[in-house]
């Protein structure tokens, strides 16, 4: 269900009598990008979570170890990229583990750390999964030329600096 929450223009300009430093624009834009990145979102997952049954934390973890594919990577660095905190993280782990799409061992290097690898099922189901997503992903831009998906990636890259 989409909500419908911008408000108009003569709204904020209202509000801006008490407070000069509003700015219409930025506030319709901001809110503009939240309300698109959740539709996107939300069509995007609802196929992940619909079809392979993957969380948007698992889907992040798979892909952030299909990256790291051929060396692996540590738990703590892989809850600093996935954004979340290390003890969810080894629950995540435990739970791919057991349904055989990581494999955890002691590092090489340090006896003390864990290196995370995607499986060969893991490697497996990752290669049928991203190809239709990056599919889904790439019919949802097609809205935009290149050039404006071009421009969209410098702007969202300002804007999140």
């Amino acid at each position: 269900m989409k909500r419908e929450m911008i408000p108009t223009f003569a709204e904020l300009e209202r509000h801006r009598e008490l407070v000069p430093e509003i700015n219409p624009a930025a506030v319709i834009a901001m809110l503009s990008i939240k309300d698109a990145s959740e539709e996107i979102q939300e069509s995007i997952l609802d196929v992940l979570q619909r079809e392979y049954h993957l969380s948007d934390g698992k889907f992040c973890t798979l892909v952030v170890l299909h990256q790291h594919s051929k060396e692996g990577i540590a738990p703590s660095v892989l809850a600093e990229k996935v954004g979340v905190t290390r003890a969810t993280i080894s629950t995540t782990l435990q739970r791919m583990e057991r349904d055989g799409l990581v494999s955890v061992k002691p590092a090489e290097s340090d006896g003390r750390g864990k290196v995370v690898r995607l499986t060969r099922q893991g490697a497996d189901f990752m290669a049928e999964i991203l190809p239709p997503h990056y599919l889904r992903v790439s019919k949802l831009m097609e809205k935009l030329t290149e050039a404006e998906q071009k421009q969209l990636i410098t702007l969202l890259k300002k804007l999140s600096a």
